[in-house]
């Protein structure tokens, strides 16, 4: 795919993932605890990072409140070399709600980008056996996946 256009939204059961223009920018600045202009910024510059194939960030909401929780996907992506970083922000989340989400992250970086080694650098809103059940592994302070053939 030549672009990343098609990749909105996601579902699962719980939860809708789509670009963060989708949401109001209250919202996003709420969680980002940013004024409204910082937050303009780091979204545009989000998007662009998404449009130009390097990052794919959405913003997560809960399907039944349409409440916008956080934002998750993929930084610092390396198509060629099939790695990159995930990333989840937001509030943290009961344990299977976690599981729900990453098991989504995982599952699409590795069906739609194939991506073979993912790091996921800020794990403190994440809980270890939610990792540990989605395939990370800890290894010198950082959770790495790496899919296993």
């Amino acid at each position: 795919m030549s672009s990343f256009e098609g990749y909105h939204p996601l579902l699962t059961p719980t939860f809708r993932f789509d670009w963060l223009t989708r949401f109001k920018l209250k919202n996003v600045a709420d969680l980002t605890s940013q004024e409204l202009g910082e937050t303009a910024d780091w979204v545009n510059t989000t998007m662009r990072n998404t449009m130009s194939r390097t990052a794919l960030t959405w913003g997560i909401e809960r399907r039944r409140t349409h409440k916008l929780i956080g934002w998750g996907g993929f930084t610092d992506l390396d198509l060629i070399a099939h790695k990159g970083q995930a990333c989840l922000t937001g509030k943290r989340l009961p344990a299977a709600e976690q599981q729900e989400i990453v098991d989504r992250l995982v599952s699409f970086g590795r069906e739609e980008l194939q991506l073979t080694k993912l790091t996921l650098p800020d794990t403190t809103r994440l809980d270890d056996a939610v990792l540990i059940a989605a395939g990370f592994v800890q290894t010198d302070g950082q959770w790495r996946w790496t899919l296993r053939r």
